[in-house]
């Protein structure tokens, strides 16, 4: 976002990230010996207790509704990059209401 990324002082810097991320999945994958959790959700913090006395689908449920919100987040977040490397300028001057207070933006639109 806002062209940090192209700052990077050698190309080669990318080169190697994504021979190493690729290394590690390829690894993992051969060997079928995942060091990753199989569930992404169950990261153990629940400071709410939101899934407490919820049953086995409930919880499925909820689960795959955080999943698909995270990843929802972070599709609206690459839309953004993509929307500022098109349009040349940052998505707080495009639409610039969503990102005032809710004060400011409602007085504008009465």
């Amino acid at each position: 976002l806002n062209d940090g990324l192209s700052h990077a002082s050698n190309p080669a810097f990318w080169i190697i990230a994504i021979a190493v991320v690729a290394a590690v999945e390829i690894r993992e994958s051969v060997e079928e010996n995942y060091s990753v959790k199989l569930n992404p959700a169950d990261v153990g913090f629940d400071p709410f207790n939101l899934l407490g006395g919820k049953t086995e689908e409930e919880r499925h449920y909820m689960e795959e509704a955080e999943l698909f919100n995270g990843r929802l987040g972070m599709l609206a977040i690459t839309g953004f990059a993509i929307q500022e490397w098109f349009l040349n300028s940052a998505v707080v001057d495009q639409i610039p209401i969503f990102f005032k207070p809710l004060n400011v933006a409602m007085e504008q639109l009465m």
